[in-house]
C-alpha cells in the first residue's frame, strides 16, 4: 500500500504552509479578531476536530479561514465546509479555471504535467458544484472544437506522428491490466508530456489537430486511471479533467464521455457516490450517437454509481440496459480505447453492483455467470484479483469461511507481480473481516499466509 498522505484539504493547506495545527490557528485567529469576530479559543484540537470531520467551523471561523487563505466569502457560501478549501490550492487553478479553449486545454495539460506542490492522496480537488459545472462547460465546449491549425511552432505533426503515438498509448493499456499502475506509470507520463509538448508547441491542420488533442485526451485518460489506481487522488482528477478538456478541444464526445465514466469511478469510491452519478448522466446525454459498446459501458458505470446511492431498482435498470444495448455487437467504429468491454465485465459489475446493495447471493451468481462468459482472467490480473476479493467478501457475509478464505487465496496468487494499491487495499480490508473467525482454520491459513 502507498504512504498515506493528508485525508483532508485544511491538513493538506497546513502541510503546504508548514504550519502546525496551533500555529495554523494563530492565523486564523488574526483574521477573526480583523474581522470583528473577537479573538478565538487557541486549542490545537480544534483543528484536529475541523480535520477528522467531526466537528465543522461555524460560520466566523470559516469567514477568517477564507480571508486567510484568499478564498471569496459566496465560494464560502456556495460549496460549504470543507468544499470551498479546494479553492485555496493555487496548483490546480490552471486545471480547474482555464478557459475552454485550444489555448486552455494548452495550460490545463501542462499544468498537469508539472503535478502540485504535494501529493494530496485522501480527496479531490473539484467536488459538487465545481465538479457539476465542470461537466457541463465540457458539454458547452463540445460544440466548438478545434477548427484550425496552429499557426505557430517548431515541428510539424503529421498523421504518421499520431498514428505512432496511438500504438504507444493502446501497448500502455494493456500493459496495465497485467502490471498495474505502479511500474506503467512513469511511462505513461512520460508519453502525456511529450503530447502535451507536441499540442503547445506544433504546427498542423485542423484534422491532424484534432486528432492530436484527442490521442492528448487518451493519455491524460490513462495518466488519471494510474494515479487512481495508487491512491494519488488529487493527481488523478487533475489529469482527468485535463482529459476533458483535450476532448472538448477535440470535438470527441465518445472519448469525453469515457473520461467522465472514469471520474465517476473515482468519485464513488472517494467522493459523494451523487456527484458519480450526475457525471455519468451528462456522459450519457451528450453520448446518445456512440457506439453500442460505449453506451453499453455508459450504462453500465450508471448501474454502479446508482447501487452506491442505494438506488436498487435504478441500478438494476441501467445493468439490464448495459446488457441488452451490448447484445447490438460491435461496430467498425468502436473507439480502440473500448477493448476491454465484455458482457462478462458487465456481470462483474452487476457482482459489485449487489454486493454493494448487501445482496450477496445475487453478487455470487452474477460472479459466476461472469465466469461462465470466459472472464479473461489471465489478460486482467488486477481486476480480477479484485472481483476475487468481492467474491471473498460476498461469501463470507454468508458465513461460508472456508469459501471465503479459497477466493481470497485465488486473488492473492493473482495479484502477485501486480503493483496497484485496490487490490491491496481490498485484501486487507477482508484480513481485518476475517477477524470474528479466527477459530476458523481457513482463517488461521490465510492470515499467517498473508501476515
Amino acid at each position: 500500500m502507498p504512504a498515506v498522505g493528508p485525508r483532508h484539504p485544511l491538513a493538506a493547506l497546513r502541510a503546504r504552509a508548514g504550519l502546525s495545527a496551533l500555529a495554523y490557528l494563530g492565523r486564523v485567529d488574526e483574521e477573526h479578531r480583523d474581522l470583528g469576530y473577537g479573538p478565538m479559543a487557541l486549542r490545537r484540537e480544534k483543528v484536529t476536530r475541523w480535520e477528522s470531520g467531526s466537528v465543522v467551523p461555524d460560520a466566523a471561523a470559516q469567514h477568517a479561514m477564507s480571508q486567510l487563505h484568499g478564498v471569496p466569502h459566496s465560494v464560502v457560501k456556495q460549496l460549504g465546509w470543507p468544499g470551498w478549501l479546494l479553492q485555496a490550492f493555487p496548483d490546480d487553478h490552471a486545471v480547474l479555471h482555464s478557459p475552454w479553449t485550444p489555448a486552455g486545454t494548452v495550460v490545463s495539460t501542462a499544468a498537469s504535467a508539472q503535478g502540485g506542490s504535494m501529493d494530496r492522496r485522501g480527496f479531490l480537488i473539484a467536488a459538487g458544484a465545481t465538479l457539476s459545472s465542470l461537466g457541463a462547460e465540457w458539454a458547452g465546449a463540445l460544440a466548438d472544437p478545434l477548427s484550425a491549425g496552429a499557426t505557430s511552432g517548431r515541428r510539424q505533426v503529421t498523421t504518421a506522428m499520431i498514428t505512432r503515438l496511438e500504438m504507444r498509448l493502446d501497448d500502455l493499456r494493456h500493459l496495465d491490466d497485467v502490471l498495474g499502475g505502479g511500474e506503467v506509470r512513469p511511462l505513461a507520463v512520460a508519453e502525456f508530456n511529450l503530447l502535451s509538448q507536441l499540442a503547445g508547441d506544433t504546427v498542423y491542420d485542423a484534422a491532424t489537430g484534432r486528432r492530436l488533442f484527442a490521442t492528448l485526451a487518451e493519455a491524460a485518460r490513462i495518466c488519471g486511471w494510474l494515479h487512481f489506481d495508487a491512491g494519488r487522488h488529487a493527481a488523478a482528477q487533475s489529469y482527468y479533467i485535463s482529459a476533458l478538456r483535450a476532448s472538448a478541444t477535440a470535438g470527441d464526445r465518445a472519448s469525453g464521455a469515457n473520461v467522465l465514466a472514469f471520474m465517476a469511478i473515482q468519485t464513488y469510491s472517494v467522493g459523494n457516490p451523487q456527484d458519480a452519478v450526475n457525471l455519468v448522466r451528462t456522459a450519457q446525454e451528450q453520448a446518445r450517437s456512440a457506439t453500442p459498446l460505449v453506451r453499453s459501458m455508459l450504462h453500465m458505470r450508471a448501474g454502479r454509481a446508482l447501487s452506491k446511492i442505494g438506488d436498487r431498482i435504478g441500478s438494476a435498470r441501467e445493468l439490464e440496459a448495459a446488457r441488452q444495448t451490448y447484445a447490438a455487437g460491435s461496430h467498425d467504429d468502436d473507439p480502440q480505447w473500448a477493448y476491454w468491454m465484455s458482457a462478462a465485465e458487465i456481470e462483474m459489475i452487476a457482482a459489485s453492483s449487489a454486493l454493494e446493495l448487501d445482496d450477496p447471493r445475487q453478487a455470487l451468481i452474477s460472479f459466476a455467470t461472469a465466469r461462465d462468459s470466459s472472464y479473461a482472467a489471465d489478460g486482467y490480473a488486477r481486476d480480477n484479483a479484485l472481483y476475487l476479493v468481492r467474491a471473498a467478501d460476498a461469501h463470507l457475509r454468508l458465513g461460508d469461511v472456508d469459501a471465503a478464505c479459497s477466493a481470497a487465496t485465488h486473488a492473492v496468487d493473482q495479484s502477485d507481480g501486480v503493483d496497484s494499491a485496490r487490490p491491496s487495499g481490498a485484501l486487507s480490508d477482508f484480513r481485518l473481516s476475517l477477524a470474528p473467525y479466527r477459530a476458523s482454520r481457513s482463517a488461521q491459513e490465510f492470515l499467517a499466509r498473508t501476515g
